[in-house]
């Protein structure tokens, strides 16, 4: 089971609902943040930068993905989640069972472009 956070936001590149670290990096520079907040979400970005690799994916229709076993990373965007909620963001959780168009994989995520061809 592949798993994404997003919230209500459609991306304008790949048309899907956009993911949770856009909107961290712009809660993040909005200003709105008290002291207290604003570490807290930047730690758990400073987290993500040292234990996630940020691959350069040439596609900008890719998206990423949570493989099944990478619980330390899921773990942790739940902290997110929920300081983004405190925020009025509108966070979901999506789970697929097969990507079809995947274009880059390492040992914790996948991106893959979207396709009508993945199963729910």
């Amino acid at each position: 089971m592949f798993l994404r956070f997003v919230i209500t936001e459609i991306d304008s590149d790949s048309k899907q609902p956009q993911g949770l670290f856009v909107a961290a990096y712009t809660l993040l520079e909005s200003g709105e943040l008290s002291p207290d907040e604003y570490e807290q979400l930047h730690e758990i970005l400073t987290w993500f930068s040292k234990n996630l690799r940020a691959p350069d994916v040439k596609s900008a229709k890719a998206i990423f993905w949570f493989k099944p076993d990478a619980n330390d990373c899921v773990n942790k965007m739940w902290d997110l989640v929920q300081l983004l909620r405190f925020h009025g963001y509108l966070v979901e959780m999506q789970k697929y069972r097969m990507l079809r168009k995947i274009i880059y994989e390492d040992s914790l995520q996948v991106a893959a472009v979207p396709s009508r061809l993945d199963v729910k």
